[in-house]
């Protein structure tokens, strides 16, 4: 049986994680789901040297409230494939 061997070329990897399309298809998916969470939620985009990212967060009071009583983010996780 032979052995594979696979080399990642971590420069390129890098390079496509913090790449400007990337931010941009990450800010899109954020910018839906805070949308499904509704008013109190907003997004956020916080790029990084290494890493396209972004966060979808509690915007207000109304938010906040309803985040703790309904953990609003947990169930809008994970509603948005690709």
């Amino acid at each position: 049986m032979s052995k594979v061997r696979v080399k990642l070329n971590l420069r390129g990897i890098n390079q496509l994680m913090a790449s400007r399309k990337v931010q941009d298809r990450l800010d899109e998916v954020g910018a839906e789901m805070a949308g499904d969470a509704g008013s109190g939620f907003e997004y956020e985009a916080s790029p990084h040297k290494w890493t396209a990212r972004g966060y979808v967060q509690v915007a207000d009071g109304d938010g906040a409230r309803r985040q703790a009583d309904e953990a609003v983010l947990e169930r809008v996780a994970g509603t948005r494939r690709s």
